[in-house]
């Protein structure tokens, strides 16, 4: 065959053949088919550099350049209500993706798992949670109402090793344990922070085992107070609500871009195209990655489902306790105007919180409780003037909060923290190495929104895991930036202590029968 023949009818012989094999799978058609009306368009180009025909690839629809992410206009005019609460329509297929902004893809921000797709619960009303922050928590049934730390605390004595108090005409016997009530008063005192608190509650019953605090006003007990931001304590609520609704597991993968640092540049959209980093559940929890927990809130969690598990863990609620607890607030956006920027840093522990840390200690306890929340209390029992015992209390459940196979979950993510994520430096030291894979976390660092010259730091978490006798921490730090002190090392420092004497103690033994 003359050679200019055969090149005259190369290139259409070669797009016939093409064409066969490929339109086989009519799926295949239907995408090729739209690749081509767009490129047609102008609306996306061929890559493709050696003009055989490219793969289809992602539908992109060009919008218009935006240059503020925070402006809520961008978003309202192309975002429904079904997409803010969260989306019921997730598919795994990245070609028949819109990326329109929030809906950058229906595709799964997750790969390789299994995917559910819940039913979808819409906001009913918006209500502002910060008039909670009024309130105390809700009166126990006890003969002296509520009681007040910092008036109990000053009077504070130990008899035949329990600690007592005086409020109003009663002696009231305290929950507090002195062993590890000296132990965190003692290194909160070392660290010459401005202010911090730790509190410890015995998950089975929500006995407050220690309740110390360094700094600030006594008369306005930072204990007790809900003051600081939660910061990436909130990622808790997020993991919960993402395990019970996607059946999530700890090593499922998440795509993500840009590091886990700040959101920035539209980082918390997703776009399969640039989203090359990939970590598992278990390491972006105790990692803390922040970029990726805000793809779990855009893209598996939803608006309405964080609002829900804020509420169950007794965000926005006074938690009942014979102590006066200033109730814990979760400032979510209003489902109306809230934009894709807002619900990622929502979940990613970026949005408007206050927390105190006594609520920073049940967040864990319910958790190593097998998902039940336990009413806190303070006062063992109470004896009037006569010396007669005239109250005696008795454990109370506020609920079941998470099921006991996403709570277990959740004690694997935790224990990431402590082996390989954002403590595990500091658990890897003296009092607390032999037992780092029986510690469980989470961590939290904010610059107080008020003053950027404070730095708050959380530590919440359980110790030892797999014991009868586990206890709940909760520890808050507020000092300088480049302040060594962080609340990961006081935890660490006063779990150290409880651990030495958690086997021989027949105290704490005692708290198990």
């Amino acid at each position: 065959m003359d050679f200019s023949i055969f090149c005259s009818i190369k290139k259409p012989l070669k797009y016939i053949i093409i064409t066969l094999v490929f339109f086989q799978n009519p799926s295949h058609a239907q995408e090729y088919n739209l690749k081509s009306n767009l490129i047609s368009q102008n609306k996306i180009v061929s890559r493709s550099k050696d003009k055989k025909i490219a793969r289809p690839k992602v539908t992109k629809l060009k919008a218009k350049p935006r240059k503020n992410y925070n402006s809520r206009s961008h978003t309202r005019s192309k975002v429904s209500k079904i997409e803010r609460y969260g989306r019921n329509d997730l598919k795994t297929n990245y070609v028949t993706a819109q990326p329109v902004l929030f809906s950058a893809y229906t595709g799964s921000t997750l790969i390789n798992s299994k995917r559910l797709n819940p039913n979808t619960v819409k906001v009913k009303s918006y209500t502002d949670p910060r008039e909670s922050l009024n309130n105390n928590s809700t009166p126990l049934n006890t003969p002296f109402g509520q009681v007040d730390w910092p008036d109990i605390s000053s009077k504070m004595f130990i008899k035949n090793g329990k600690i007592y108090s005086y409020y109003k005409s009663y002696k009231l016997e305290l929950t507090i344990d002195p062993q590890l009530q000296d132990a965190s008063e003692k290194y909160l005192s070392q660290s010459r922070i401005l202010n911090g608190s730790t509190a410890i509650i015995d998950p089975k019953t929500g006995k407050i085992l220690a309740l110390s605090q360094n700094g600030g006003n006594r008369n306005a007990s930072v204990s007790v107070s809900s003051r600081a931001p939660a910061a990436s304590l909130m990622k808790i609520i997020t993991a919960s609500a993402a395990i019970e609704k996607r059946n999530l597991n700890p090593y499922d993968e998440i795509a993500f871009r840009g590091g886990c640092g700040n959101l920035r540049n539209g980082n918390w959209l997703a776009d399969p195209a640039r989203d090359k980093q990939r970590m598992t559940f278990a390491k972006a929890f105790g990692s803390s990655c922040n970029t990726a927990f805000a793809r779990l809130a855009l893209y598996d969690v939803g608006l309405a489902s964080l609002k829900l598990y804020a509420e169950k863990f007794m965000f926005n609620k006074p938690i009942p306790s014979d102590l006066k607890l200033q109730t814990s607030m979760f400032l979510l956006p209003d489902p109306d105007t809230a934009t894709p920027q807002e619900v990622a840093e929502a979940g990613a522990g970026f949005g408007a919180t206050k927390l105190n840390p006594v609520h920073a200690a049940l967040l864990s306890a319910t958790v190593n409780n097998h998902g039940i929340m336990m009413a806190p209390y303070l006062v063992e029992a109470a004896y009037n003037s006569d010396g007669k015992e005239v109250y005696r209390a008795k454990p109370m459940q506020i609920g079941r909060i998470i099921s006991q196979q996403t709570a277990s979950k959740i004690e694997t993510l935790m224990l990431a923290t402590i082996s390989s994520g954002t403590s595990r430096r500091t658990f890897h030291k003296a009092g607390t190495r032999a037992d780092a894979n029986e510690i469980g976390g989470k961590t939290g660092t904010l610059l107080d929104p008020e003053n950027r010259d404070v730095l708050y730091t959380w530590f919440s978490g359980i110790a030892p895991l797999n014991s009868p006798n586990s206890i709940a921490i909760g520890t808050v730090v507020a000092s300088p930036q480049n302040w060594v002190v962080r609340a990961s090392s006081v935890a660490q420092t006063t779990l150290a202590d409880y651990l030495k004497f958690e086997k021989n103690d027949s105290r704490v033994a005692s708290r198990s029968n």
